[in-house]
């Protein structure tokens, strides 16, 4: 069977894809994928010139005799994802990084012990090593989930996604260093806070929530004792701060934060919003997007968040999701403007959420 480079307009149903068909670094469609009318607005939508396809005679899609028992529904991404080697492999390795993690921070607060940068940010790498790529890392941490509001399990997703950001941002390997330990570190300060009031799953009342906002001094002062990296202490200090002032404890502007700070503020929200708690389910990851871009760009540094929201969208691209009218579809193309906004394919149909207003994106499948 051999391959032959057509241009669309030539391009006849029931043909299959030969090679994946990318728009820039996007992929568009796989390889394989027999060319149906939905395929071909999708090449047309995206502006492709030219698709390689098989070169045979067979290029009738095959029909099914009725004869033939129904196949049973694929499964969604999600499933598809946990029941593969590298999750499960990358989940238990999670497991045991968040153990030996509780044991480092509490011996740091509590028993006086040093803090080795190279120990924390090997211990990450660890874990980060079973998947292939950021995309794929962000994937899989999105498809773990915890009913608990484990400070270290949160402090450990905390340092990989910081990890994951500093490489679409092309930091060099210093500057991830940083940003993954800083996430590690930034919440130490709960740890000398009682234990009721951190793990209490219901809301605070007054009194408990201003103990829980000195934990970023508790933090800062602990790491200072022990000479910690200014970077690395001052994220633990300003990861609630905000650009505009807004945030705690000090209503320090953007001009005056550093980039471990900024880095950590974004990437801890997005954690404690979309991660499930005992007492509530994590929201959809296109809601917290859209959250940020409704509210983020002034209490966010724009340099950071624009590429976390477009890499986020980016990384559930071929996902199916559930709209809020209660239909299904593949999200097909991202959109780099209004990350929270991708063209889907639902029912045979094009949907580009950013025409419509009325829909929005409820769950990943």
């Amino acid at each position: 069977m051999g391959v032959k480079q057509i241009m669309i307009h030539k391009v006849s149903l029931g043909m299959k894809i030969a090679e994946d068909v990318y728009k820039g670094n996007q992929l568009v469609v796989k390889k394989d994928k027999e060319i149906t009318k939905e395929v071909l607005d999708v090449l047309q939508y995206s502006s492709i010139v030219s698709v390689a396809v098989y070169d045979n005679d067979s290029t009738e899609p095959k029909t099914v005799s009725q004869d033939e028992p129904t196949a049973k529904a694929p499964l969604s991404h999600s499933e598809k994802l946990r029941q593969s080697a590298v999750f499960k492999k990358f989940e238990e390795e999670f497991n045991e990084k968040t153990e030996t993690l509780t044991h480092s921070l509490n011996d740091i607060a509590k028993k006086n012990d040093k803090v080795n940068i190279d120990e924390l940010f090997s211990s990450a790498n660890e874990i980060m090593e079973h998947a292939t790529n950021t995309y794929q890392l962000m994937d899989i941490l999105s498809n773990i989930r915890y009913f608990d509001d484990s400070t270290y399990a949160h402090s450990l997703n905390v340092a990989l996604l910081a990890n994951i950001l500093g490489h679409w941002l092309h930091f060099d390997e210093e500057k991830i260093k940083k940003i993954t330990v800083a996430g590690m570190l930034h919440d130490i300060g709960k740890v000398l806070i009682p234990k009721e009031i951190i793990q209490k799953p219901g809301k605070l009342t007054e009194e408990e929530f201003q103990t829980i906002k000195t934990h970023p001094l508790l933090g800062y002062r602990l790491l200072k004792s022990k000479n910690v990296d200014e970077d690395i202490s001052q994220a633990a200090l300003l990861h609630h701060e905000k650009c505009d002032g807004t945030g705690y404890p000090t209503r320090v502007t953007g001009d005056k934060t550093v980039y471990t700070a900024k880095i950590i503020a974004i990437v801890d929200v997005y954690e404690a919003m979309t991660a499930n708690r005992c007492y509530r389910d994590g929201i959809c990851p296109f809601h917290v997007i859209r959250m940020f871009e409704d509210e983020g760009y002034a209490k966010y540094d724009p340099t950071f968040l624009i590429p976390f929201l477009r890499g986020i969208a980016d990384t559930y691209l071929h996902n199916t999701v559930l709209l809020s009218d209660g239909s299904q579809g593949e999200i097909i193309l991202t959109n780099a403007a209004v990350p929270s906004r991708p063209a889907l394919m639902v029912n045979g149909q094009l949907i580009d959420l950013n025409k419509r207003s009325d829909l929005t994106i409820d769950k990943i499948l």
